[in-house]
Parts: C-alpha cells; sequence; structure tokens
C-alpha cells in the first residue's frame, strides 16, 4: 500500500478511513477444494497470531510474518508508526513485548472475534478480525486493557502463506512504546492530526513565570490565596479555653529569647490557651480553626506563642503557614452548640482533643471606652488582658501572636534553613465578650500531634466571643531574623 493510501485511525481526520473491501463470497458457495484449503490455511495462520504472542514463542511469533513485512499501528492521541521490514518490525516488538515480559507475571490474552476474510485470490489475501487484549489480575477479575481491529494482508509464497502487512487499530490512547532507532526511512512515525499544534516549532520554549508576574501565593497558574490590604474573618464564633500547664513544658516550645509568663500565685505553672474558632465568612472562606497557644514574654511584650494550629481549609492552611510561619495543620474540627452549651472537638489520625464551655454573662463589647479601663473578674484578669484606655474609644482587642517562620533549604544533605524569623502579628477582635462556665479539656496526642506534651494541669475557665476579626499584612513585624547575622558574615 502507498503512502498517499494510508489513511491513520478513524477518530484522526482525513479524506477517508482505511479501506477494507467487501466480503467477495460471504453467501455464495465455492466448491473449488483448493480455495477452500486456501480459507482455512489463512485463518489458522491469522488466528495463531494470538495464541504465540500470548505464550511468548516469539521466534515461532514471528515466522508468521514475512521479511518485507510492512506493520502498521495506530491510536488516537499517540498516532500511527509505520515500520517497513521484519527487521525493525522485531526490534518493536523487542521493546514492546519481550523485554517487559521477563519480569512480568501477568498473563495476556489476544481474543480475536470476528474474523473475516474481505479477500482472497490464489496468491493473495485480506483478513479483518476484532481484537480484545485483557488479562485476569484476580481470579473473579477481568480487566480490559484495549480493543481494536487486526488487518492483515498476506500472500502465498512458495505453497505457503504468509502475512505482508499487519495493521492494528486500537480504539483508545495506549501506553507508548519506544521507537527504534537506526533503521533510516523503514521506520516512520506520524502523529495523531488531532494532537498537532498549527504553527508549532520544535525547540524548547523559555518559562513566562517571574517575580514580576507572579500570583501572590503558590501555585502561581491557581494560588490558593491573594493578597489583601486587610484579610478579615466575619461572622464568628470564638471559644477559648483557658488550662494551666507546668511552665518546664511550656518552655520546651518556646524559641530562644523568648521566656514563659511566671504567674506570682502559682509559682512554675504557665498558661496555655486553645482558640476554638468557627468563621462563617472569611478571606479564605469559611472554615474551623484551633490555636494552641502559650502567653509568652518576648522583650517585656506580651505574645501568644503558638505551637499547634489545626484548620480544615487548605487556604487557610497555606496562608498561615507561608506568611505568618502559623504551623497549621489539616484536621477534622467540630464545634457543636446546643443552645448555650459548647462541644469541641479536633481529630487527626490518633490524636483527639475534646473540651466544653457553656457560655455565661456578658463581660464587655467594643469599642472600649475612651477612659475608663474594663473591670475584669477572675479568671479574664488573667487570661484576657485588655490594653489601657487611651483617651480616645478603641474598636478592637489586641490578640497579638508570636510564630517561629522556618523554612528547610536545599543544596545540602542536612542544608541550613531559608529562613528563619520570629514573626509578631496583631490580629484585632470585634465583637460582644462573655465568660464561660463547665470548661473540660481532654487531650489525647500523638507523635505527630504532641501537644499533649502540655499537659492539663488544671482548667482556668474562658472566654466567648462573637464579633469580627482582622489582620492587616502590614502591620505584621519580623521581630528577630536567626539568619541576618549568619548572611551577613558570609557576604
Amino acid at each position: 500500500m502507498s503512502d498517499k493510501e494510508f489513511v491513520p485511525h478513524k477518530n484522526v481526520p482525513g479524506p477517508e478511513r482505511l479501506h477494507m473491501e467487501k466480503a467477495d463470497n460471504s453467501g455464495a458457495v465455492n466448491t473449488n477444494p483448493e480455495f477452500i484449503a486456501d480459507r482455512l490455511a489463512i485463518i489458522n495462520h491469522v488466528s495463531a497470531y494470538s495464541y504465540l504472542i500470548d505464550e511468548g514463542r516469539w521466534d515461532e511469533w514471528l515466522a508468521l510474518f514475512a521479511d518485507d513485512v510492512l506493520f502498521e499501528n495506530t491510536s488516537p492521541d499517540l498516532g500511527t508508526i509505520r515500520i517497513k521490514g521484519k527487521e525493525g518490525f522485531k526490534a518493536l516488538v523487542d521493546e514492546r513485548y519481550i523485554k517487559p515480559g521477563k519480569n512480568s507475571k501477568a498473563v495476556r490474552r489476544h481474543t480475536m472475534g470476528n474474523l473475516h476474510v474481505t479477500e482472497q485470490t490464489a496468491t493473495t489475501a485480506k483478513v479483518r478480525t476484532y481484537m480484545l487484549i485483557s488479562n485476569v489480575p484476580q481470579a473473579d477479575t477481568l480487566k480490559p486493557l484495549t480493543s481494536g481491529t487486526y488487518n492483515a494482508v498476506l500472500e502465498k509464497r512458495n505453497n505457503k502463506w504468509t502475512i505482508t502487512r499487519w495493521y492494528i487499530e486500537v480504539d483508545a490512547k495506549l501506553s507508548p512504546s519506544k521507537i527504534p532507532e537506526g533503521f533510516g526511512d523503514a521506520v516512520q512515525w506520524t502523529p495523531d492530526p488531532l494532537t498537532v499544534i498549527p504553527g508549532a516549532v520544535a525547540g524548547p520554549i523559555p518559562g513566562q513565570i517571574s517575580l514580576k508576574n507572579h500570583a501572590f501565593s503558590m501555585p502561581a497558574g491557581g494560588p490558593l490565596y491573594k493578597n489583601a490590604p486587610q484579610w478579615s474573618w466575619k461572622d464568628l464564633d470564638i471559644v477559648i479555653v483557658d488550662y494551666l500547664t507546668d511552665a518546664k513544658s511550656a518552655a520546651a516550645f518556646l524559641p530562644e529569647n523568648v521566656t514563659t509568663v511566671p504567674i506570682p500565685e502559682l509559682p512554675g505553672f504557665s498558661p496555655v490557651k486553645q482558640v476554638w474558632a468557627h468563621y462563617r465568612d472569611s478571606s479564605f472562606g469559611p472554615y474551623h480553626e484551633l490555636i494552641v497557644g502559650i502567653p509568652c514574654l518576648y522583650k517585656g511584650e506580651m505574645y501568644i506563642y503558638v505551637p499547634f494550629i489545626y484548620v480544615d481549609r487548605d487556604s487557610a492552611m497555606s496562608s498561615g503557614r507561608e506568611i505568618g510561619g502559623w504551623p497549621k495543620k489539616l484536621a477534622d474540627i467540630r464545634m457543636d452548640r446546643f443552645g448555650n452549651d459548647f462541644r469541641l472537638s479536633l481529630t487527626r489520625g490518633s490524636a483527639e482533643i475534646h473540651a466544653t464551655a457553656r457560655i455565661g454573662h456578658k463581660i464587655f463589647s467594643t469599642p472600649l471606652p475612651a477612659n475608663d479601663a474594663v473591670p475584669l473578674a477572675y479568671p479574664q484578669n488573667m487570661t484576657l488582658p485588655l490594653p489601657p484606655p487611651t483617651g480616645k474609644p478603641q474598636d478592637s482587642v489586641p490578640l497579638p501572636t508570636l510564630t517561629f517562620k522556618y523554612v528547610p533549604g536545599v543544596g545540602a544533605e542536612n542544608a541550613a534553613p531559608a529562613v528563619a524569623q520570629l514573626i509578631g502579628a496583631p490580629w484585632k477582635v470585634t465583637g460582644n465578650f462573655h465568660g464561660t462556665e463547665g470548661v473540660a479539656v481532654v487531650l489525647r496526642s500523638s507523635e505527630e500531634d504532641p501537644f499533649g506534651k502540655l499537659p492539663v494541669l488544671a482548667t482556668v475557665g474562658g472566654t466567648y466571643i462573637s464579633g469580627e476579626m482582622t489582620l492587616a499584612l502590614k502591620e505584621m513585624k519580623v521581630l528577630e531574623d536567626f539568619l541576618a547575622g549568619r548572611l551577613a558574615k558570609a557576604a
């Protein structure tokens, strides 16, 4: 068959499909004994293909084809390969079947069906048959790999039939095979026209993403979150559960140059805050959050250091980790409310936290008074420090957090970090503040989430907040850069 007559797969646009003639004797009876003998020999020869290939009898299988065989295989997306001559054909078979089959335990079956001789003369014949390739990975499972048709042209040479052209038309995309090299024009590959881009040129194309046009966050093609002058969390419920742990356990989670907050009445103890939050609307969408915070001192100022924090939304996790160094992880967080009672739970693998709290009396609302301090009773006077009056109403209550932003480096087996910074972030909360009652906490930590290393020695109480919260990126600060000195020395 000439190049002009050849058209790839039926799904590929072209002037016409590969032509297969109508059956010459579909209903008529040919009583010529030699014709009948040839027909049986043709059918037997073609059907032997499946048995020999499945049993790995490669020499016998290759003997089905003439030395000048034309092999053609076409499938959607991949296109068509044409190999002239048994040498190149054998090289392809070696890459496609023989080498992979040496280490494979899978048994494949090449099933033929509806075998049909479409044309037969004294010396030539054309045969078409459906193809189904499958295997059985287990006793009750049949796994089809692909289907299609085999199309064969045969010639009778030296009184024996041989295959001079074998064309495989695959219905669905197959995994590609390595194309044999070193055979010149004997091996040709025609890409599927549906996969060809008009005007495309070969060769590398420079990337288009730079620092000038990169999105605010990764990935550049679909960032998880966007920049904003101020991030906001609206229509929120926050339940703060306060408890006491021992100061040595708390100090084990604090960065250097940061200390625990001493409690004069309770030496050796340290406060811990669990901040449970349900954000019905935010810059990152609705989600739940649990912050485990340790009140601490850095250069005489009060912060809440965050060793553990969990969310149930990926945009909230990524933004927190990348910008503020909050060590956020994904977890299943539940905040079930029954009247004024909250049942709080976190589950992450085998780690669990369960807490309860009941909304009590109202303490205050924002804005804070201009000239008078808000009187707080125990335990809020210990657990909820408010800013002093400024002579002007204050619209929000600060919730300053401290985080250790740490990003690993590359380039060595134990590479130094690329970023190591102490970050201060002034969250601002507005709304109604209530005390809580009936507070209880149960921890069951794991190796990955060892919040149990901040054991609950006594519960103190808590606070319930309903309202809004904001954070401005420009108000966040790098309080300490642990790499600055090292980089200066390297320079």
